[in-house]
C-alpha cells in the first residue's frame, strides 16, 4: 500500500505552492469543492484529484478511491477558508454559518472522516490552516476572527482525542501572505492601509516558501513527532 498526502481546498492560490513542492516526492490526493480541472497543470502521476463538495456522494468517492486503491493517507493539509469583510450593521446568521460552515466545519467533517477506524491505520498529522486575526482583532473582521479562534481551539481538542491513534493535529496561525485570500485582502485596502499592514509585520510580508517549509515540517512525523495541540503562529512578527 502506498502512502498519500490528502490535500483539502488544493485549487487554492495557497495550496498550489505546496502541491508543487511536495509532489516531487510524495503520492499526493487533492480535494476542491470547485472545478479540479483548473489544479491539471500540476497533473502528475502520483497525483489523484477528486471534485469533492462534502456530499454524502462525495464522501462515498473518496472512500471507495482509498479502498480500491489501496491508499494509506499520512498526512492531512487542510486549506479550505473564507475570508470577509462584515462591519457590525451586515453581520446576520446568514453569514455567521456561512463563515463557520468553511472555516470550521468542512475541517471537522474531514477530520471525522479520516479518522474512523478503517481509514487512520496509517494517519500521523494533520495541519490545518488559521489566521493572526484568530489572535488579533481587528475593523471588519470579527465573523472572521471568531471562526479562525474557533478552529484553534477545535484543533486542540483534537489533538487531544485523537492522540489515543498517535495522530498529531496542529494548525498554522499565518500572518499575511500576497497569495490566496490575502492577495484578496488587499483589494479593499488602499496603499497607506497596505503599507501600516505590512508596518505591522517587523519582518515584512510573508512568502509561499515559509508556508510549505512549516507545513512540511508539521507532516513529517520524524522532524515534529513531539509536537501536537500547537497553534504554530507564522507571522513575521505581527503578534509580537
Amino acid at each position: 500500500m502506498k502512502n498519500y498526502i490528502l490535500l483539502v481546498g488544493a485549487t487554492s492560490e495557497l495550496a498550489n505552492s505546496l502541491i508543487k513542492k511536495l509532489s516531487v516526492k510524495n503520492n499526493l490526493i487533492l480535494l476542491s469543492s470547485k472545478n479540479i480541472a483548473k489544479a491539471n497543470f500540476y497533473k502528475n502521476k502520483n497525483q489523484l484529484y477528486l471534485k469533492y463538495d462534502r456530499s454524502l456522494g462525495a464522501k462515498k468517492k473518496l472512500v471507495s478511491l482509498i479502498k480500491k486503491k489501496k491508499i494509506n493517507i499520512s498526512s492531512i493539509v487542510h486549506f479550505s477558508g473564507l475570508h470577509s469583510f462584515l462591519p457590525i450593521k451586515n453581520i446576520s446568521l446568514r453569514e455567521f454559518r456561512k463563515m463557520y460552515e468553511v472555516n470550521c466545519f468542512s475541517f471537522i467533517d474531514i477530520v471525522k472522516l479520516m479518522t474512523s477506524d478503517n481509514l487512520s491505520s496509517n494517519l500521523r498529522s494533520i495541519v490545518t490552516i488559521s489566521s493572526v486575526a484568530s489572535m488579533s482583532g481587528n475593523k471588519g473582521i470579527s465573523l472572521y476572527s471568531a471562526s479562525k479562534s474557533s478552529l484553534n481551539n477545535i484543533v486542540r481538542s483534537f489533538a487531544l482525542e485523537l492522540s489515543g491513534k498517535k495522530i498529531r493535529v496542529n494548525s498554522i496561525v499565518l500572518g499575511h501572505i500576497n497569495l490566496g485570500m490575502g492577495k484578496k485582502t488587499t483589494k479593499f485596502l488602499n496603499k497607506e492601509q497596505m503599507k501600516n499592514l505590512e508596518n505591522k509585520h517587523p519582518l515584512g510580508f510573508g512568502k509561499a516558501e515559509d508556508l510549505t517549509n512549516s507545513i512540511e515540517f508539521l507532516i513529517d512525523s520524524k522532524k515534529s513527532r513531539w509536537i501536537t495541540g500547537v497553534n504554530f503562529i507564522l507571522d513575521g512578527g505581527y503578534l509580537a
